[in-house]
């Protein structure tokens, strides 16, 4: 009896670790490495799903570093700090705000060069001594013999230091660090012995803002001081200069710790005792690290693959971990938060900000509408509450609450209605509407590509070579203007259904059937004579990115009417055969977002996502299937240069996991998917319904990639597209895959 319990209780205790391992495991195949390299713009540090704070270290901050957007780039090998809010995988770049350096020795205030690191407070560092994982990031500062750990909560940074024995152990705290921004001024004020306060004032890609923060030491430290005006000054408490910091000095036993937990605002500093008193008070580094961590677990483990190889896990896995950094909660716990640069309090809608709709609308937001309905709600709430509480538009990209008008479109428009029209809780659709019709009759100007002209838009039905980037706004604005359309038509609001209706087929004003483009057309009605579409000077000015191969395709809400631009089924498959296969030879300096080349089309950048899916409207899906796989495999691995281009706040990732699923939203705003080829042989989406949605791929292998049949909850399916309901209602999609194509 007494062998029979103790093999019972041997079994259970192994099936309780295997359990335990297989819970740990979700987070071991996420890489947050990937994308730190190339031009992935991604940061390796700790934050929380959708968190205020991004905490993680910076290395280059000017804007001539475009490679360090994020702060960081796996090139470099010296560290400066640790500031607090990073953008992920973004194209240009601000926060980086109130960064913390631990030093030993001599107090140095300035940060010193990447070349001559001793200069500074900066340290070198080296990548075997540093590791990353969802909610965590540690690293070996060499220079100084100090080991950093960094975890997160939604509205505060946890930093633990071990520092060896010495009896001149420094924390430097720097508010003036900020990624390609401008400081007015900062304040540091030292609040006894275990307390720092204050705040910067810059002005950057998030418009004019304040950083508010409070930091409290696990310590009393000894001493401190404060810079000002480039001067060192001891014991003294405050400070207020354009470059105004503080610093504290410990003695420590070797290996000791040191703890500092770093809270913000963007209202006051009292908000920031607020934030800190909800989420650090009795909460050391240790549970702060587990908190995030089962949190991310939890999210994770929501996404469930089986086979594949080991590279395609942890892509995939990674994918997951990037699509739910951004947007980015920007409300204190009180309800204050700041839009359009003014302060606000709410308590109908939690406010978020980072809206890097330009990417995200194409796939990261509708992926949010299977996985996470509970934010796509506040994030639907918060873009409407910019018209109706702030009496100010919605924004194109926004960040810290300001519009800096970055890209075209209103896609915010597209984001809401995908969410309506999936039936999204909680999104009031009046609201919505008239948020949105504001949002069609607000010309905006584009801060990157100088873009706008919806004003000639509206008046022409396009946007006039004479513009900025006409041909990509033409396209982009006829697209949201059938999301408004959809709506209106849902209100029964039938006059402005018309109107948007006709504003949806702008896309045909700028098709150039002598050539076969959507091309740049005068005021005066005149198309422009054609010119070499190798030279990016030509270019430049009337695409976004000079993407042209990608808007040739661009008219996701009329994909028959663009089909028979191109002569119908047959000619439209032609087109797509061409792009692909079309080597092109570009002349001149390139906008490094024409990268990712599969024949002429730049995947690297986001207007060409949806392209591959075409070929399932000509008739021919059996080429998606190919293509798909093609780009998994050359597009994407799982290295720190294993993202072909800006990952761009999830989209980059959100198209490798619908990719690999099986299905992908080449029309946001439509409830259906366009149906693809899946990667693993097993993979399920735990829903927030408690249901589960499965894709099971039969006989699939790196032979075996075409799709021979399909079977939707046992009963064959023979749509190639799956209806959202399809999912959220649970169940099975069942591919049995081969080696030859199904034509």
């Amino acid at each position: 009896m007494k062998k029979e319990l103790l093999i019972c209780f041997f079994t259970l205790l192994v099936s309780t670790v295997n359990a335990q391992q297989q819970k740990g495991d979700v987070l071991s195949w996420v890489d947050p490495f990937i994308g730190t390299g190339g031009h992935g713009h991604t940061f390796p540090g700790a934050t929380t799903p959708f968190g205020m704070i991004q905490l993680s270290p910076d290395q280059n901050t000017k804007s001539g570093d475009w490679d360090w957007c994020s702060g960081y780039h796996y090139s470099s090998k010296t560290i400066m700090g640790f500031s607090h809010n990073h953008l992920s995988g973004t194209g240009w770049a601000d926060l980086g705000d109130i960064l913390v350096m631990p030093t030993v020795g001599q107090v140095k205030m300035v940060p010193g060069s990447e070349d001559k690191p001793e200069t500074g407070y900066r340290s070198k560092f080296s990548h075997e001594k540093e590791t990353a994982a969802p909610g965590y990031y540690s690293v070996m500062l060499d220079s100084y013999g100090i080991k950093a750990e960094l975890t997160a909560s939604p509205r505060v940074g946890f930093h633990k230091y071990t520092f060896p024995k010495s009896d001149e152990s420094n924390i430097i705290i720097d508010p003036t660090n900020k990624i390609f921004g401008n400081i007015y001024h900062t304040l540091v004020s030292v609040e006894g012995n275990n307390k720092i306060k204050g705040y910067c004032y810059s002005n950057g890609w998030g418009g004019k803002r304040f950083a508010y923060f409070v930091m409290e030491f696990s310590k009393p430290f000894k001493s401190y001081g404060v810079y000002a005006e480039g001067k060192i000054k001891n014991n003294e408490k405050i400070a207020l200069a354009k470059d105004a910091k503080a610093f504290v000095r410990f003695s420590t036993e070797d290996k000791e710790s040191i703890e500092v937990k770093v809270s913000l605002s963007p209202v006051s500093t009292e908000n920031a005792q607020e934030n800190f008193d909800a989420e650090a008070t009795n909460v050391d580094f240790a549970k702060a690290k587990e908190t995030a961590q089962k949190t991310w677990r939890d999210l994770i483990g929501r996404f469930q693959v089986t086979g594949g190889t080991d590279s395609q896990r942890k892509i995939f896995y990674t994918g997951v971990y990037h699509t739910f950094i951004a947007p980015n909660l920007y409300m204190d716990a009180n309800g204050d938060y700041v839009a359009a640069q003014e302060n606000m309090n709410t308590k109908w809608f939690t406010n978020y900000s980072t809206y890097s709709y330009w990417d995200g609308f194409r796939a990261t937001h509708p992926l949010l509408t299977i996985m996470d309905q509970k934010h796509t709600k506040e994030f639907a709430n918060s873009l409407i509450s910019r018209y109706t509480d702030r009496k100010d538009h919605m924004p194109i990209w926004e960040l810290c609450g300001y519009d800096n008008f970055c890209m075209l479109g209103y896609h915010s428009v597209s984001v809401i209605w995908d969410a309506i029209s999936k039936g999204v809780p909680g999104i009031d659709a009046e609201k919505a509407f008239a948020a949105m019709k504001d949002a069609s009759l607000t010309d905006k100007m584009s801060s990157s590509d100088g873009g706008g002209g919806l004003n000639d838009y509206i008046k022409l039905g396009y946007s006039p070579s004479e513009n900025g980037a006409s041909v990509s706004a033409t396209l982009e604005y006829a697209y949201d203007d059938w999301c408004i359309q959809q709506l209106a038509e849902k209100l029964g609001k039938k006059e402005d259904a018309e109107v948007y209706k006709k504003r949806s087929m702008n896309f045909l004003n700028t098709f150039n059937k002598e050539n076969s483009h959507f091309w740049p057309r005068q005021k005066d009605g005149k198309f422009l004579a054609d010119f070499a579409l190798n030279d990016w000077k030509k270019l430049q000015p009337h695409w976004v990115s000079g993407n042209i191969w990608a808007y040739d395709f661009f008219a996701p809400h009329q994909i028959d009417e663009m089909m028979n631009l191109y002569g119908g089924k047959k000619g439209f498959e032609e087109k797509l055969d061409k792009t692909f296969t079309e080597a092109l030879n570009m002349q001149g300096e390139q906008h490094v977002d024409i990268s990712g080349f599969i024949g002429s089309l730049g995947f690297g950048d986001e207007p060409g996502h949806h392209v591959p899916y075409l070929y399932n409207y000509a008739g021919s899906p059996y080429k998606t299937q190919k293509m798909i796989k093609y780009i998994r495999d050359n597009m994407y691995a799982a290295k720190p240069d294993g993202i072909v281009n800006n990952e761009d706040c999830g989209q980059m990732s959100a198209w490798y996991i619908f990719s690999s699923l099986g299905f992908y939203p080449v029309t946001p705003g439509k409830p259906v998917y366009a149906i693809g080829a899946p990667q693993f042989p097993k993979a399920s989406l735990l829903l927030e319904n408690g249901k589960t949605f499965t894709v099971v791929a039969d006989k699939i292998s790196d032979k075996n990639i075409y799709v021979q049949k399909m079977f939707l909850n046992g009963k064959e399916y023979k749509s190639w597209e799956l209806n959202h309901s399809d999912i959220m209602n649970g169940g099975e999609l069942r591919f049995v895959m081969g080696s030859k194509p199904v034509k």
